[in-house]
């Protein structure tokens, strides 16, 4: 934000006691001081937000990509679960029962990935979710050449933490099974 050299943004350049320029302060949601930049080279930026954000950042921990929640997953021996997001209030929802804490341990039995539906987007293409308005979530084998293709689960638009704890106790019920 713009302080001017301390003649604009006075009250919260007080609050995070800025006392030269340039600052940089992390902060929570809420505007918690949650650290200050300590170094400004490039790896001790990185490092200090990842720090932070693992800190800070509650619920699960998503991959980028497929490929990379693939790779993981046949490391660890875990299905992939894959969540599709929109911008609408039925994907917002999914999301927030994704970080209650009741669910916590059964994610750990997942590697997770997620990604926004877009037309453009190249996954959301491969799993024909590219036209959808509601949240999508694939539960997939990484073992599999092309897992997209025969997904061993599909849950579409919104679930509760109750719901979603519901239906992956049970989906992993049914991987025990066989």
């Amino acid at each position: 934000m713009d302080c001017d050299w301390g003649a604009k943004n006075t009250d919260l350049s007080g609050k995070y006691g800025v006392r030269g320029y340039p600052t940089c302060v992390f902060t929570d949601s809420e505007g918690k001081e949650l650290a200050k930049l300590a170094k400004r080279d490039a790896a001790s930026v990185i490092a200090q937000m990842n720090e932070i954000a693992d800190k800070h950042t509650k619920g699960p921990a998503y991959l980028a990509s497929l490929d990379e929640a693939v790779a993981k997953a046949k490391e660890d021996k875990k299905p992939v679960l894959y969540l599709f997001t929109t911008a609408k209030d039925d994907s917002k929802k999914l999301e927030e029962a994704f970080v209650d804490e009741s669910l916590k341990d059964i994610l750990e039995k997942f590697v997770m990935a997620r990604r926004e539906i877009k037309k453009d987007d190249e996954d959301a293409k491969r799993f024909k979710v590219a036209s959808s308005t509601q949240p999508v979530i694939f539960i997939l084998d990484a073992e599999i050449e092309k897992p997209e293709e025969k997904p061993l689960k599909k849950w579409t638009g919104k679930k509760t933490a109750k719901e979603l704890k519901k239906d992956l106790e049970a989906f992993l019920k049914s991987l025990e099974e066989k």
